[in-house]
């Protein structure tokens, strides 16, 4: 037989287990990554007493007497994912969002900011934001706290250092009850009762 025929068949051999190899991984690994967030994201998905989808990874349930949802995504500012957690309220009224950085280093304040359209809100909502968020401010990273009358939500946002990053029955259980008392104090302030 040419040597060169028997190299180029050689060679088509090594690619082909190649492939079937790396195929083989990339099964694995995914069906190690489902099994690692299907054991993460269940019991969340029992706090809510709801459902859990693997393929988008979310849970949907209730809280509280609200639709609720925790919720892994992509991080709309700059790289990296975030956790969504979040609650049905359509108040009506305008948008808003409250954020909490950590200081960087030792003995400086957590720095607060609020943004929305209507200068208005600032006075009346801010103030009362802060001790929702101060449970969060030992935490590493930063959190979000908003509400967006076209979805109707109420949300709280953390980043996630690394894919299993998901927070635990407590801190679930925390971000749930802080939305729902971000969505109390929203309503009160932009729909105050005559």
């Amino acid at each position: 037989m040419n040597p060169y025929v028997s190299a180029t068949l050689a060679m088509c051999v090594i690619v082909i287990l190649s492939l079937i190899a790396t195929a083989y991984m990339a099964m694995y690994f995914n069906k190690r990554a489902k099994a690692d967030l299907q054991s993460a994201m269940a019991p969340l998905a029992n706090i809510i007493e709801g459902e859990l989808d693997l393929e988008d990874a979310f849970v949907k349930g209730r809280f509280d007497g609200h639709i609720a949802e925790g919720r892994m995504a992509t991080s709309i500012i700059g790289a990296g994912r975030v956790f969504h957690t979040s609650i049905i309220d359509g108040a009506g009224g305008e948008k808003w969002a409250y954020y909490a950085v950590p200081p960087k280093s030792a003995g400086d304040t957590v720095a607060l900011t609020f943004e929305s359209e209507n200068r208005d809100l600032e006075p009346r909502l801010a103030e009362s934001l802060k001790p929702l968020v101060e449970p969060f401010s030992s935490r590493t990273g930063w959190t979000r706290i908003e509400y967006d009358p076209a979805p109707g939500y109420v949300r709280i946002t953390r980043p996630m250092r690394t894919r299993r990053d998901i927070p635990s029955l407590e801190e679930f259980t925390l971000q749930l009850k802080t939305v729902v008392s971000a969505a109390d104090l929203n309503r009160a302030v932009q729909h105050p009762e005559p």
